[in-house]
């Protein structure tokens, strides 16, 4: 320990025992053995303790005896305290209206306690430490044994001086012992300041000033506590202090409120390790800071009992920070000598053979373990299981900040490189099917049976020549409604296509259809877009971000068109086959993963589905293989009446349409369904064809 920290430990310790002493003295005067006179007006002046001239010719002079009487005297003092306060809470009298006989027949005296403990407090104790040469030897030596009421009232003003300090030294030995926490605090505070040699006289220098700012941060659990309570009671600066809070939240102390009573207080703000919680953010600390800290009026002390370094604004504005450490073995060993007065070096040697480190113990579990009565083995004993406890959580704490940290970290990393890879597919969300316009309303019937004039509302239900294709979407529609209502598991779908076909024959507009049918998002994409980054690491990247942002926005369709381009595994006739072979590797892992994921509907398409790798097509990837066919007479018509809308009457009553047709309207040519589109191959035959093969299943 340096001598900066010994000299504030000194300090801090003296002024814990000069309390005691104040209470041990408050107690003698409600037993009516001492009395106290005030050395001015005014209440920072101090008193003077005196024995009560009544009661002095009942102490004789010899220490056993006068202690036995000042043992007694405080315990019936004690006694008829508690009498009163029961009586009082049972309601018998009012505490506030006590007759003159109740008052006369007890001890203690109300306002006399109220005096004395304020007194006391804010008093200058005149030293009383150890008996004075005459307490010694009083039974001899004093014109005799001391008897008779008024005996003592005679003595010369030297020898009543020396009783009175034999009776002061008897008293403050019946002082409470010392707390563990407040001796744990005031120690932990000195060491704080042992880093600056001249740390006490600028912190008493800064504390003097209206707007002085002082942070203070010891690791140490429940510090922050008992170090409020060392400024409120007057044990940490010369004067007692009133805290409160700067910002919304507890004082130091827990109390939401600055604590008011009949000690005279200076007016501290305050900002603890609740509110620093509160307001981590960096735009809240700035508002605390610019309005709240550097526009206060009184003194503030920030601290803070948390294992991270202080917010730097707030360093930044204080004018003085002092940094503590944790809890260690040498500071149990002296707070074991202050407080039960256990040898330090016995202490050190036990701590020593015990091999017993402590770095995670608070203020509190020192009072849990160092009790009277307890040994020093036993002591250690609950030290070590505390202290064993308290690591355990704070390693599990540690890994949970950790996993959290890095879990922040990684999805920030996912979303750069989706963003990063964005390109590598389209986004196409779904529309509404627009209402068709009752008949009646402002047009006629006729009218009313025309075609959508939406053409790029493609939906599966109005779809014709894609024969399985269609009622394998119709049927996923009722199974996702199905999934949605908790009727069927999402392995029980069959959510897997691969779409193969000749170059025009709607693939494409398959599952734009599907999209809007479903009513849910498609990502779409190919594995041409994913091999425009040529290097196979951006290539698997890009894969990977697709498959990514499909599992992060399910429910959504997967569209992969060119599929036969990844090729297969192990081809003798492509060149560079490990690359190809990753490639393909990669896309049945990524699929066996969204086979996994509820909600991700994959869609592939192919015009040589001969070159796709078999493993593709096994169950749990693209398992159902549908093949589409060009477009024959009926789903030409189809198509061309979409693209036409409005204007198809008019251009089948067109004189060239109607030599070669005869005249067909339009109602009697096309169905009332045929408000959608089929793509034709665009060569402008038309092929009388299957509307649908189903391979596969």
């Amino acid at each position: 320990m340096s001598k900066i920290s010994k000299r504030a430990s000194k300090y801090l310790v003296a002024r814990l025992k000069r309390a005691a002493r104040l209470e041990a003295f408050g107690r003698a005067m409600d037993a009516g053995i001492l009395e106290s006179q005030p050395l001015a007006n005014s209440e920072h002046s101090g008193v003077v303790w005196n024995l009560v001239a009544d009661n002095a010719a009942l102490f004789s002079g010899d220490v056993d005896q006068d202690r036995g009487l000042v043992q007694s005297l405080l315990k019936e003092s004690s006694r008829n305290r508690k009498q009163i306060e029961r009586r009082i809470e049972s309601g018998e009298f009012d505490a506030f209206n006590l007759d003159e006989e109740d008052c006369a027949d007890e001890t203690v005296d109300a306002s006399d306690t109220s005096t004395g403990n304020a007194a006391g407090h804010s008093d200058t104790l005149p030293q009383a430490g150890g008996e004075s040469a005459l307490s010694s030897n009083m039974t001899s030596k004093v014109n005799g044994p001391m008897t008779g009421k008024g005996t003592a009232t005679n003595l010369p003003f030297q020898d009543m001086a020396a009783l009175r300090d034999h009776v002061l030294s008897i008293v403050a030995g019946f002082a409470f012992a010392l707390k563990v926490q407040e001796v744990s605090a005031a120690l932990l505070l000195a060491r704080a300041i042992e880093q600056d040699e001249h740390a006490v006289d600028r912190l008493l220098s800064i504390m003097k000033r209206k707007k002085s700012i002082v942070a203070v941060q010891v690791p140490v659990r429940d510090f922050e506590r008992h170090f409020g309570y060392l400024l409120e009671d007057g044990l940490a600066l010369p004067f007692h202090v009133s805290l409160e809070p700067i910002a919304e939240g507890p004082t130091l102390t827990g109390r939401f409120k600055a604590l008011a009573d009949a000690t005279p207080r200076k007016s501290f703000s305050c900002f603890g390790s609740a509110s620093l919680k509160r307001y981590s953010d960096d735009d809240e600390l700035r508002t605390i800071v610019s309005k709240r800290i550097l526009t206060a009026f009184k003194p503030l002390i920030i601290c803070d009992e948390r294992d991270r370094p202080l917010p730097a604004r707030l360093v930044t504005v204080a004018d003085m920070v002092i940094t503590g450490n944790n809890i260690d073995a040498s500071l149990i060993a002296d707070v074991l000598a202050i407080c039960h007065k256990i040898p330090i070096g016995r202490s050190w040697f036990l701590m020593n053979e015990l091999d017993f480190q402590p770095q995670h113990l608070g203020t509190d579990d020192l009072a849990i373990a160092i009790r009277p009565g307890r040994s020093l083995t036993k002591i250690m004993a609950i030290l070590s299981t505390l202290e064993a406890e308290n690591r355990a959580v704070a390693e599990a704490k540690e890994d949970e900040d950790k996993e959290g940290r890095l879990g922040a970290l990684l999805k920030r990393s996912d979303a750069k490189k989706r963003e990063k890879y964005s390109g590598c597919f389209d986004i196409i969300e779904p529309v509404k099917e627009l209402a068709a316009p009752e008949a009646g309303k402002g047009q006629t019937a006729k009218q009313s049976a025309k075609p959508s004039t939406g053409k790029d509302h493609l939906f599966v239900e109005r779809l014709a020549g894609y024969g399985d294709a269609q009622q394998w979407a119709l049927d996923l529609k009722t199974d996702l409604d199905e999934f949605r209502n908790g009727e069927v598991e999402w392995s029980d779908l069959s959510s897997r296509l691969l779409l193969s076909g000749p170059p025009g024959t709607g693939k494409t507009t398959f599952a734009r259809a599907l999209c809007n049918t479903l009513g849910v998002p498609l990502i779409a994409t190919s594995v041409a877009r994913w091999l425009e980054a040529s290097n196979l690491g951006d290539v698997l990247a890009a894969m990977n971000a697709t498959f990514e942002h499909a599992t992060h926005n399910a429910p959504c369709i997967l569209f992969i068109d060119e599929m036969d381009n990844i090729g297969n595994r192990g081809s003798s006739d492509r060149p560079y086959d490990d690359y190809w072979s990753s490639l393909v590797n990669r896309v049945l892992e990524l699929l066996d993963g969204a086979s996994k994921t509820e909600g991700v509907i994959v869609v592939g398409a192919t015009n040589r589905p001969d070159k796709i790798d078999p493993a593709l097509l096994r169950s749990g990837r693209l398992e159902k293989h549908i093949v589409i066919p060009q477009p024959d007479t009926a789903a030409l018509v189809t198509i061309i009446a979409h693209h036409l809308g409005s204007d198809l009457d008019a251009v089948l009553n067109s004189s060239e349409v109607g030599s070669s047709i005869g005249r067909i309207s339009s109602a009697r040519a096309l169905p009332e369904h045929s408000h959608t589109t089929i793509v034709g191959n665009g060569s402008g035959q038309l092929h009388d064809s299957k509307e649908g093969v189903l391979i596969n299943g």
